[in-house]
């Protein structure tokens, strides 16, 4: 694995480092340990998101590009293993390249944990629209409504702020997920003046799945287009 690979290589630079009776041989051997510290960190962090997705069953993309990044490390490894010096690590500019290599890999790899967050999010999760635009449509003078409405906007906020951002632990995706569930439970006395093809899209765009075209007749588009709320909706591919 890439992140154990990464690890053998840090602790044979602590070991080296320990051992040797030059100053500023373990100063650079200090200095190469804590780049690879900062990288190996990430690296961490990336892989326990990726095992957070598996988890609670969030899709996400195979990762690029490891098996070019363990055999690198390899080959380094065995170097310093045979000649455990700083000066090992820069020969060939085998060290950059590692630097490199390690860094492109980090970035491609948030990038696509970040795309399937948000694919996840955008398909899978809660579709209705904000707390504001959602009070258009039903008798807010109705008590009930009242404190739907109270317990949705609460939920919707909490549910959004991770729209573009991936939750860190697990409380924080068991969160979202329960909140997108509560929110698509959230029941509502629609206003009498709302039509009926618009009442059904809208109870329909409250489930993951989101709404079916069948729901997304003339009139329910220039309903939604008259009330500012066509720009909230877009079609995706299932």
């Amino acid at each position: 694995m890439l992140l154990i690979d990464a690890q053998s290589v840090r602790a044979r630079l602590i070991r080296a480092e320990a051992a040797t009776s030059s100053i500023e041989e373990a100063e650079a051997l200090a200095a190469k340990r804590n780049e690879l510290k900062e990288l190996a960190g990430r690296i961490v962090t990336l892989a326990c998101r990726n095992t957070l997705f598996r988890e609670q069953s969030v899709p996400f993309s195979p990762i690029p590009d490891i098996e070019k990044a363990k055999q690198l490390i390899g080959q380094i490894n065995a170097r310093f293993s045979e000649s455990p010096k700083a000066a090992t690590l820069v020969d060939k500019k085998g060290w950059s390249k590692l630097i490199s290599t390690l860094t492109e890999f980090n970035s491609s790899v948030e990038m696509l944990q970040k795309q399937d967050w948000k694919a996840y999010f955008s398909s899978k999760l809660f579709g209705g629209v904000p707390p504001e635009q959602r009070k258009q449509t039903i008798l807010q003078a109705l008590p009930e409504n009242r404190k739907a409405l109270e317990l949705y906007t609460k939920l919707y906020q909490r549910f959004s702020q991770y729209r573009n951002t991936i939750p860190g632990n697990v409380e924080a995706l068991r969160e979202v997920l329960g909140c997108s569930k509560d929110l698509a439970d959230i029941k509502f006395v629609e206003n009498d003046d709302v039509p009926l093809p618009v009442r059904a899209f809208f109870n329909a765009t409250s489930v993951g799945s989101g709404a079916s075209l069948d729901f997304l007749i003339p009139e329910v588009i220039e309903w939604l287009r008259t009330n500012n709320m066509l720009a909230n909706y877009v079609v995706r591919a299932r």
